[in-house]
Order: C-alpha cells, then structure tokens, then sequence
C-alpha cells in the first residue's frame, strides 16, 4: 500500500536496522527491512527517504506499494512490523500525468458522501471476506492480489467472537500531502468495529481522489486490538496506546 508516514516516534537508541536496496526491473525500486521495533520506525522511513532520494538524483520520488507483517511483542506491549518492503520508482515532474488540486480545495457535500460510501464499501467486503472486490478497490499501483486481500480481510476478523459491524469515520481531506503517490486530494478515514472480542482499532484507510465521485484505496493500515489482551493479559489503557504507535 502506498506511503503516508504515520504518527512520530522518538528515535530509538538502538543502531537501525539494515535497508537494502534493490532494483526492480520496469518498476523502479524496492527498499526491504527485516524488522523495524516499535521506536524505529520513523527513523527507518526517514532513511529510507534519503536513500530514495539519492536513488533518483535529479528527478523526484514516488513511493508505491509498501507491505509489512505485524507483530505485537507482548512482554514489552509494542507492535514490531516485519518483512517491511516498500516500492518506489523516479519521474520528471516536468511530465508527470498527475496534477495537484489548488491549496485551497475543499470537498463538497456531495463530494464527502460519495468517498464516505466508497470507505463503507471497502470495510464492509472486508467483513465479507471478498478478496477480489478489495483488490479491485485498491490504487492498481499497489498490485494488491486477491490472495492478499482476502488475508488482510481474515486477520482483521482474527479476533472477532460474534456478530458486529465495521463502520468509517471521516476524519479530514488532505491537499498534495507530500508524503503520498501522487498529489491530489485525498480522504482519511477512521474505521471502527463493533464485533465482539475487538476491543478497539488503531489506524484507518486513505481514499484518493482520482477525480470527482471516483476514489481508490491508496492506503490500509488498521490494527484490531483483541479484548483478550484486556481480559487475559491486562493490558492498561496507557499499554494499548502504545500498541497503536509506530
């Protein structure tokens, strides 16, 4: 999935983990990590920035698909990503297709209730289990498989233990974020779960505008937190924040 950096981290006292840098031939690049802990991650990204950067010299950067595994260290109640692997190719903004929308571009009414329903699309095949339809929601530069999706579907229902419902929450738009694929604008929802043995989520998915009532995917990065880390291992409302930090 693409790259929107999330919330910062302090650095970690511990050396970074190595960064490898591969071609990738007629896609670019790709920059793998083994294993980022919880107070890397930030720095990692950062690196893996400036590496990008000299990777590209004269022209610009474009981050594409990125994906990750993640682990939660339980003894320590953080959350570990690994197999980290993050796509990205060079382009001459002098012939990119992509154009950003004005600074002070606001969505319409109209506008909010058509990305609203395309996010609640999205969630509830999630909930189905219908990797095919996720995939085909998804940036096609992210090359999201049904395979994949429908494991992103089934880890997000691993804790699950009765009926409930997955439900999005718009939480703002977001002009040329210099930090995404492409700029444009792009729509940053919340999604929240009331099934049974969830206990809350952290993250949320990214909408982009690839014109006007028409959305992809750019982004999914949700944790479902189990009610057994509550019940069993009894983690404190200040434990199941950090969960949510990287």
């Amino acid at each position: 999935m693409t790259t929107i950096f999330l919330a910062a981290l302090m650095a970690s006292a511990q050396p970074l983990p190595a960064i490898k840098i591969d071609a990738v031939p007629g896609k670019g690049f790709s920059a793998t990590v083994a294993k980022i802990d919880a107070d890397q991650y930030d720095p990692v990204i950062d690196r893996i920035k400036l590496l990008a950067e000299q990777r590209c010299g004269a022209k610009k950067v474009r981050f594409g698909r990125y994906f990750f595994d993640n682990q939660i260290d339980v003894e320590r109640g953080v959350t570990i990503i690994k197999d980290f692997r993050q796509a990205f190719t060079c382009y001459d903004p002098a012939t990119d297709p992509y154009k950003p929308v004005p600074a002070d571009w606001k969505a319409s009414a109209a506008e909010v209730t058509a990305a609203t329903r395309f996010a609640q699309r999205f969630v509830d095949n999630l909930d189905a289990g219908n990797g095919a339809l996720l995939a085909k929601l998804m940036d096609p530069q992210l090359e999201a498989t049904t395979a994949e999706m429908k494991r992103f579907s089934d880890e997000a229902k691993m804790h699950q233990t009765g009926a409930g419902e997955f439900s999005v929450r718009l939480d703002g738009w977001m002009n040329n974020p210099p930090d995404a694929s492409y700029p444009g604008a792009y729509a940053y929802f919340a999604v929240l779960s009331s099934h049974p043995g969830v206990a809350g989520t952290c993250g949320g998915i990214l909408l982009y505008r690839v014109r006007e009532g028409e959305y992809q995917i750019s982004q999914y990065d949700v944790r479902y937190i189990s009610q057994s880390l509550i019940d069993d291992a009894g983690f404190t409302d200040e434990e199941l924040n950090r969960l949510c930090q990287r």
